[in-house]
């Protein structure tokens, strides 16, 4: 795997006279106006007013724009493009194998049908969704790796994009045969291929100019305490320095309360370096586990509302939460509106406890709701940055940090309008759209400029493809992953489901 072919941040770039959104003491937000930011190679240099400009830096007037940190998502499932709209009314029960519009089939299990290059083209587009969305950086769940070389073309899209990510590598179900007829899953669920893979990525790593590091997923918790402890430890030893796993209590992933597993095997370290997903339905004493050892949590509100995990943690006191998409086949890519939506629905969440078993009027109402907007905010950077380990270099704006960087255009904004110049912090957080980001910086190098993503250059080729054909390859991608599905056995796949994930049947019911 080549370190990729990618553009890297040149010269200075001086950022004239906009509002910044500046992290102070204790994570309070304060708007910097009329304020310039100077970036150099692919760092901020300088953050003042009236900044000398270097003769070779690149001016961009950003009077009237708003100017905050680049987002962070915590946990993303990128390669999936080619499956969006398969599961917008679905339960997790039926996103994993099950089928949807046009008989195709959805969830994880279908990078099954995925070649190495629909994994890029996937990859690439949800990379650049999530660019054009405002983020900059992605703790990808990578969870397609059918094979080494679907691996190998994930990693090089990612490079690809100019995202900043942590390329989580893990391993999909593997199956020894999966037709019209069948569905059977393989037994070796860690192949020494793969592993072997993993090891030899995590010696070449950083790639793309060093955004681009591996981190490990894993969801194999039945193993051997033995098993499990040893492979964190190579893994470790061998520079893998995130891990991420999937947490979340309900009748398809059982009740296994990971986070006393975690204690129990020792593998808790301070800061943390596992991350976990959802930690959604957890008793009193997993949250106060969570809250002591301050493993932090990625909470996916959209999909969690949607797909029967309950309550998402995001806002709950004392626990380390941070925002992430899951699934841009089945929700938003903006981790701004993932940030509204979870706000939100904690506020709901406390409101409904005031009611009549759930329903009615609220007998009481709470004067201070639940969160702030400034909370959502940090949830959406600073405080994701810390729980990735990159704090020091990303998640807000300071000198000496990497240049992520996002402008809005409030002037242009219609939704903005009559808050952008009183409360830009408010501006930004409840009323913005993905219209309203004007350009998106990362390490240094323009990825969105005047409202449009910037060109991909693609490696094998040298190509350089605008969005419009990404577009029309993800499409001809899509049409031929859609023929494979059609040959598979749906049936065959929720009977292996249930099997692998020892789901109690009587606990499925449709309303």
């Amino acid at each position: 795997m080549s370190r990729g072919l990618t553009a890297a941040a040149s010269g200075a770039i001086l950022l004239r006279g906009g509002t910044v959104l500046y992290h102070g003491d204790q994570d309070h937000v304060k708007p910097l106006r009329d304020t310039d930011i100077l970036v150099r190679n692919n760092r901020i240099a300088k953050i003042g007013k009236s900044i000398t400009a270097p003769v070779d830096a690149e001016l961009v007037d950003c009077r009237g724009k708003i100017i905050t940190p680049g987002f962070v998502d915590t946990h993303h499932h990128l390669w999936q493009t080619q499956l969006k709209g398969s599961h917008a009314d679905q339960s997790v029960f039926d996103y994993i194998p099950t089928e949807a519009f046009v008989c195709t089939m959805i969830g994880f299990w279908q990078s099954y049908v995925y070649t190495p290059k629909d994994m890029f083209w996937g990859q690439l587009g949800g990379a650049l969704e999530a660019i054009d969305s405002g983020t900059t950086f992605v703790l990808d769940h990578a969870h397609g790796n059918q094979s080494n070389d679907h691996a190998r073309q994930a990693l090089s899209a990612t490079i690809a994009s100019g995202i900043r990510s942590i390329f989580a590598y893990s391993h999909a179900p593997y199956f020894t045969k999966w037709d019209a007829e069948s569905c059977e899953l393989s037994r070796d669920i860690m192949p020494e291929f793969s592993m072997a893979y993993i090891f030899e990525l995590a010696q070449q790593q950083p790639f793309g100019n060093g955004r681009v590091h591996i981190g490990f997923g894993f969801d194999y918790w039945f193993l051997p305490k033995e098993a499990v402890v040893g492979i964190f430890s190579q893994l470790r030893g061998a520079g893998i320095k995130l891990f991420t796993s999937h947490y979340a209590k309900n009748p398809t992933f059982g009740n296994h309360p990971l986070i006393h597993t975690l204690a129990a095997y020792n593998l808790i370290k301070t800061p943390s370096d596992i991350l976990l997903s959802h930690a959604t339905g957890l008793d009193e004493l997993e949250k106060a586990k969570l809250a002591e050892t301050q493993v932090p949590v990625s909470s996916t509100p959209d999909t969690e509302a949607q797909m029967g995990f309950g309550w998402p943690l995001a806002f709950t006191p004392g626990i380390n939460y941070t925002l992430g998409v899951d699934c841009h086949t089945n929700n938003t890519s903006s981790i701004l509106s993932l940030a509204r939506t979870a706000l939100q629905l904690a506020r709901q969440k406390n409101t409904v406890k005031e009611m009549n078993g759930g329903e009615g009027a609220p007998q009481r109402m709470d004067l201070r709701p639940t969160g702030s907007t400034e909370d959502a905010f940090n949830a959406a950077t600073i405080r994701g940055a810390r729980a990735v380990l990159l704090g020091n270099d990303i998640g807000s704006i300071r000198e000496g940090k990497l240049a992520d960087l996002v402008i809005f255009d409030a002037v242009g904004s219609v939704g903005m309008s009559c808050v952008s110049e009183s409360d830009p912090l408010t501006a930004v957080v409840r009323h913005s759209d993905n219209r309203d980001i004007e350009a998106v910086m990362i390490d240094g190098v323009w990825r969105k400029r005047d409202s449009k993503l910037c060109p991909v250059i693609i490696e094998e080729t040298g190509a350089s493809l605008t969005w419009p054909a990404i577009r029309e390859k993800l499409l001809a991608s899509q049409r031929d992953i859609q023929q494979r599905q059609n040959n598979l056995n749906v049936d065959k796949a929720k009977e292996a489901l249930i099997s692998m994930f020892q789901i109690d049947k009587s606990k499925l019911v449709k309303s």
